[in-house]
């Protein structure tokens, strides 16, 4: 379970409203607990033990970009997303735990000295790497335990080698006129070869991007060949990708002009509401599927 998937969590808490609700600390005269991150932080967790007066807490609030599990002597009662919960008795006995989990990403970098491609040639290769959190219970699990405080910068260090050793991996089945001239395809198998690991941590593996290589001078000409290329290359792809955009953009006012259009013909009478009511909801659902193109 990764998100919360239901409004009641065995009787010990259920939702009782959305986040946006949330203003001050009570909500609707219930004390409500939230989290308190801090600028690194990617956990914020509240023991019962810990927190004067917990059984008079009424519940907590989740806020996105959010999650929340509810833990009882080390065993998971629940996870929570974005809302309002309200906490039962039984859920602020001693033991009890709310741990508060950020999904927002964190940039990773990383970097190897150095690779025996297939054609016998040391290879070094730097890159960054993008994470998040999406299963708030493995995260906690397997990586978190009992730590009150977890930060990205602790995070990093425990994926670096990880991500290190992957990208070692993949370049060595590589010749470096291969590595040089595939690096989008290193990224991608690279990435792959990481989901298995990252997903039983509960991380998603965002991105990961290839900075560049350090080779020998005597592959350097082609080094910077294969730079010159990808920049082109990815020049291209944004200039069409602008091209693009720039003709959802006019259908964009294309289809508002016409449905301006129609109601000033139903305004003055030269439209039927039946017919007005037709051609705005077909523009309508046209111009909502070209907008979240953006």
């Amino acid at each position: 379970m990764t998100e919360v998937d239901t409004e009641r969590f065995g009787g010990l808490f259920r939702k009782i409203g959305d986040a946006v609700h949330i203003g001050t600390k009570t909500f609707k005269g219930k004390t409500i607990l939230g989290s308190q991150f801090g600028s690194d932080a990617l956990i914020w967790r509240i023991k019962s033990d810990d927190v004067e007066n917990f059984r008079k807490i009424d519940g907590f609030i989740v806020k996105d970009p959010e999650n929340a599990i509810l833990l009882q002597s080390g065993t998971l009662v629940g996870v929570a997303g974005s809302g309002i919960y309200e906490l039962d008795k039984d859920a602020k006995k001693p033991g009890s735990e709310i741990i508060w989990v950020t999904k927002r990403e964190f940039v990773i970098k990383w970097g190897s000295p150095g690779v025996y491609t297939t054609d016998n040639i040391m290879v070094g290769c730097f890159g960054i790497s993008r994470m998040r959190v999406v299963n708030p219970r493995n995260f906690i699990m397997n990586i978190v335990s009992h730590k009150q405080y977890y930060t990205s910068e602790e995070l990093r260090n425990w994926v670096k080698q990880t991500i290190t050793s992957a990208v070692k991996h993949v370049m060595s089945r590589y010749t470096v006129p291969e590595l040089l001239k595939e690096r989008r395809t290193l990224a991608i198998q690279t990435k792959s070869e990481l989901a298995p690991e990252t997903s039983r941590w509960g991380l998603e593996l965002v991105g990961l991007d290839i900075g560049g290589f350090k080779v020998p001078d005597e592959y350097q000409a082609l080094l910077s060949y294969e730079i010159e290329k990808q920049v082109l290359e990815t020049q291209k792809e944004l200039d069409e990708a602008r091209k693009s955009m720039n003709e959802v953009s006019e259908l964009i006012k294309k289809y508002e002009h016409m449905i301006e259009q129609a109601d000033e013909m139903f305004l003055s009478g030269k439209l039927s509401e039946e017919r007005y009511k037709e051609l705005t909801d077909k523009y309508s659902k046209k111009l909502a599927k070209l907008k979240a193109q953006f």
